[in-house]
């Protein structure tokens, strides 16, 4: 039964963030040519190693910095607690071949589960010390959607419980692929024993189908929602500008191509020059404003900001952000099907309304 349940969970879960993320890929890849974002690929992938998996700018940022390294290596770590979930649908004494009963492997499950729980208690204090409603303008959270970073944390405090959870029953119920060394997994064992092998049976079912909910519902959540940069930060690394993102200006593009000024009068005469409407950014562009975050740190480093001027450098771009999604069915929709532009545009679908447009 656990088995028909937890793909039929997956299938559904799949099928929702599936359709999402190819209106996303439609939707960003609209966007002008942007020449010369995966030239020097050696480059690139030293970036992903020093700023993806290093966490190198972040860091910078001291204990917000650690806990969000700390939150990123969890969910590379945890992904092997996922395989776990699954394969014990189909395998009650499942363990992943080769590595699934090595003692580093268990050890490092629950060092990072316990130190993603960790962390939350730091990102919770951070956003209730910083708090908008309180600070107002101080705060690098003004402007933010704060109730769906709260939703964020929450998901991830369920996706570690349910974890432990079925990870202790396992262990009373002698199915748990490893020893001693997964020492929060056995010390929820040690809590959950006297409720007997029956219960503990029932509870493992429980947890793993707990476990793979909660995951799947959080993937929907997170292709929804601000926190796509958990799977879109890497793109943007990846094709960020080599081989530093502060120089010259670049040369203005038409169609990717650079204009030359002494031959201006040949440009089309509806040609962009810059960027006048949301279409005019390159597809590099819509991508910074789908993985931005909303932290807050470009607006808590803006000279304007700190000296009382309304312009936020993060305020700007989620309003670029949010006018691209609504712009979204007029840019995706064919020549014959699209209003006449200026109008408002009606019937947007769910999948083109992002959680953080409405969860201020």
């Amino acid at each position: 039964m656990r088995l028909v349940l937890g793909l039929l969970m997956t299938v559904a879960a799949f099928a929702v963030a599936g359709r999402r993320v190819v209106y996303l890929y439609r939707l960003i890849s609209s966007g002008q040519p942007a020449p010369g974002r995966l030239e020097g690929l050696g480059q690139r992938a030293r970036d992903q190693l020093v700023e993806v998996f290093g966490q190198r700018k972040l860091l910078k940022w001291s204990v917000p910095g650690v806990a969000h390294f700390f939150t990123f290596w969890a969910f590379v770590v945890l992904a092997a607690t996922i395989l776990e979930a699954y394969g014990a649908l189909f395998d009650r004494d499942f363990a992943i071949p080769v590595v699934g009963h090595w003692r580093l492997l268990g050890f490092a499950e629950d060092f990072f589960a316990v130190a993603v729980l960790v962390s939350l208690g730091v990102f919770a204090a951070i956003r209730l010390r910083n708090a908008p409603a309180r600070r107002e303008r101080a705060s690098r959270f003004y402007g933010s959607h704060t109730r769906a970073a709260w939703l964020v944390l929450f998901m991830i405090f369920n996706v570690v419980w349910t974890l432990f959870l079925y990870r202790g029953a396992q262990v009373n119920t002698g199915v748990f692929p490893f020893g001693r060394e997964a020492f929060a997994s056995h010390a929820v064992a040690a809590v959950l024993e006297p409720l007997g092998e029956t219960t503990n049976e029932t509870l493992e079912t429980v947890g793993i189908l707990a476990q793979i909910g909660v995951i799947l519902g959080f993937l929907v959540l997170v292709v929804y929602s601000k926190h796509l940069h958990i799977f879109l930060a890497p793109l943007n690394v990846l094709t960020k500008r080599e081989p530093k993102a502060l120089g010259p200006l670049l040369p203005m593009l038409v169609k990717g191509k650079p204009i030359d000024f002494a031959d201006i009068d040949e440009l089309d005469e509806d040609a962009p020059l810059g960027r006048g409407k949301v279409e005019d950014f390159t597809w590099k562009g819509m991508l910074d404003f789908a993985t931005c975050t909303e932290c807050g740190r470009c607006q808590d480093q803006c000279p304007a900001w700190n000296t009382g001027k309304p312009l936020s450098p993060k305020l700007v771009i989620m309003d670029l952000r949010d006018h691209l999604f609504a712009k979204a069915p007029y840019l995706l929709a064919t020549n014959g099907d699209r209003p006449e532009e200026g109008k408002a545009v009606t019937g947007i679908e769910e999948d083109a309304r992002p959680i953080t447009a409405t969860s201020k």
